[in-house]
């Protein structure tokens, strides 16, 4: 990337910029944390600070003030998602300790989620970060010298609108509690959420409709083509900024969600917005581009493993990831580490100990090597001495509760440098937001729908190659929707906790089924549902309907307690 642009330039497009964003109409350019224009226009770097602000902002951003510990950024979506699907639950509690050290629990709960409630998390966050995207896309514009800057904002903002797309698409849900959600549903049918743009004005701004499913990816794919062509010769120094191979894995993302509805759907309006098959052949299309693009390669068993340089640092598994620094992190609780790493002594991580469904610890075989992380149960500190930072002391004593490692919880996220007190230093980890092992699944995935035979090969291959020799795949897993479902199983275990198996979940309809016979789960969250959950589609805040007179009862449905877990059904 070229440093030293004409800075004259740039500062006069943002000296007229207005500064506003559906979600936050009357805030500044950021809230609560991040570069605001004043600075970028007093910085030395001019674009390239500009991209040093969308980056940190990802890991900064603080919605709700100090007092919610789990509110920093892009990180916070990914803790409480992999919670919504039922993945990533306190394995404390399995064993009667306080399973609410787990902060990420609104959606897990699926209480106070309306638009009343902590689906704000989700909506000020991510109009936070578009509107530091179209900052550097408006102060950058089409000047040739700053494409690669130019890049770098569409692929984030097409990141951006593509969350948000799978999140308030307000796909069938069944609820046990509120019989008339269903058809609440129809009404917002097939809608996303509003566009804004680096040309918007706070008048469009309040008065501006959720765009139907096909213009949000019309303008999706629109980043992604302006970013591919931008970025085609690019590569970071720091995989903190996209690459070509990112915007391929973005690419492949959006197909896959595409291809989960009726083919040819929007092929007279908007030919780029494939539908069905159509659409699951790019997705795997662009899964080997992204892997071949990427130059990356599946982590092997050792750097998995490594119980000081596992899933805290980039390396060359990750195409596309998070830094933190010690100026980004709030305070020694609003980190990563402090709530997903159980070897984290200053964290709730040591308190909750984040874990794994027994049914999913069960069903992997043996020989898989991602297991070795999970504390099964009748198994002692030598069969774990390899893979943690824990002394054999501590194994059973370490921990806000003082009990050690719990059943089933999940060694896999680590602190900076196997750090087990200081927070300074322990929290100050990089955190993956694209890996190239999710590619293979993809793409893996993506073929299953229309060409079984080489689906197999390539789940097979994926896992003899990178992760169980011995694999095979399961008898009564070779074909149609349990072929799909054995891969998407694989994914489960390959990218838990990384905040990317919520929209699976959501596009095939897979539910939450955690009360199963000798279930781990934590009372309160034993949920069954007929297919999707109600609190996966996410919900306007109020302030914002309120404000933007196009979504005036155009809201997706309150999924609050529209289901009740089974232990709490049985006192009825």
């Amino acid at each position: 990337m070229k440093m030293n642009k004409i800075y004259k330039k740039i500062a006069t497009v943002l000296l007229g910029a207005s500064v506003f964003a559906t979600g936050c109409i009357q805030e500044s350019i950021i809230m609560n944390g991040g570069a605001t224009i004043d600075q970028v226009k007093d910085s030395d770097f001019g674009a390239d600070g500009m991209v040093n602000a969308i980056t940190a902002i990802l890991v900064s951003n603080n919605v709700y003030g100090g007092d919610y510990h789990d509110d920093f950024g892009y990180p916070t979506i990914f803790g409480t998602f992999d919670r919504a699907i039922g993945e990533v639950f306190p394995s404390n509690a399995y064993s009667g300790g306080n399973q609410y050290y787990d902060r990420f629990q609104f959606y897990h709960y699926q209480f106070t989620i309306g638009p009343n409630g902590y689906c704000g998390i989700v909506w000020y966050n991510y109009y936070q970060f578009i509107q530091a995207a179209n900052d550097l896309i408006r102060a950058v514009g089409n000047d040739p010298e700053l494409a690669e800057q130019r890049g770098i904002a569409k692929a984030f903002r097409a990141l951006y609108y593509l969350d948000l797309a799978r999140f308030y698409d307000a796909l069938p849900a069944e609820s046990t509690e509120k019989p008339g959600y269903m058809a609440m549903l129809k009404k917002v049918e097939g809608l996303t959420v509003p566009y804004v743009d680096e040309n918007a004005t706070e008048e469009i701004a309040r008065n501006n409709p959720r765009l139907p499913r096909e213009q949000m990816f019309n303008r999706i794919f629109s980043d992604l083509n302006d970013a591919e062509v931008c970025l085609a010769n690019y590569k970071p120094s720091i995989k903190t900024t996209p690459s070509l191979a990112a915007v391929y894995g973005l690419k492949a993302r959006a197909y896959l969600w595409l291809g989960g509805f009726e083919e040819g759907l929007y092929s007279s309006t908007y030919p780029e917005v494939l539908t069905g098959n159509a659409a699951y052949k790019k997705a795997a299309e662009y899964a080997r581009k992204a892997i071949e693009a990427s130059g990356c390669q599946p982590l092997t068993e050792s750097e998995y493993c490594d119980p000081i340089n596992g899933f805290n640092s980039f390396n060359n598994a990750w195409m596309w990831g998070m830094a933190q620094s010690a100026e980004t992190i709030y305070s020694n609780l609003h980190a990563w580490a402090a709530h997903m790493c159980c070897e984290a002594g200053w964290g709730y991580g040591s308190g909750a100990q984040p874990g794994v469904r027994k049914a999913t610890y069960e069903r992997m075989s043996n020989t898989d090597f991602r297991k070795k992380l999970i504390v099964g149960p009748n198994t002692t500190y030598d069969d774990y001495k390899d893979v943690t930072i824990l002394t054999e002391d501590e194994w059973t004593t370490f921990g806000l509760e003082g009990k050690g490692m719990r059943t089933y919880a999940h060694l896999k996220f680590r602190t900076n440098g196997g750090e087990k007190s200081n927070d300074a230093t322990g929290n100050v980890v990089d955190i993956p937001m694209m890996r190239v092992e999710e590619m293979y699944l993809i793409e893996a995935e993506a073929t299953a729908h229309f060409a079984e035979a080489t689906a197999q090969q390539l789940i097979t291959t994926f896992m003899t190659s990178y992760r169980d020799k011995k694999y095979s795949i399961p008898l009564g897993k070779t074909s149609g929707d349990e072929l799909v479902e054995e891969i998407i199983f694989q994914k489960r275990c390959e990218l838990w906790g990384e905040g990317v198996l919520f929209f699976d979940f959501k596009r095939l309809n897979y539910g939450i089924h955690n009360a199963y016979a000798g279930h781990n789960t934590p009372m309160g969250l034993d949920f069954e549902t007929n297919g999707r959950c109600p609190a996966w589609n996410i919900c306007i805040p109020l302030a914002e309907t309120q404000q933007n007179v196009a979504l005036k009862d155009l809201n997706n449905p309150d999924p609050s307690e529209t289901l009740k877990a089974v232990s709490e059904q049985e006192g009825d």
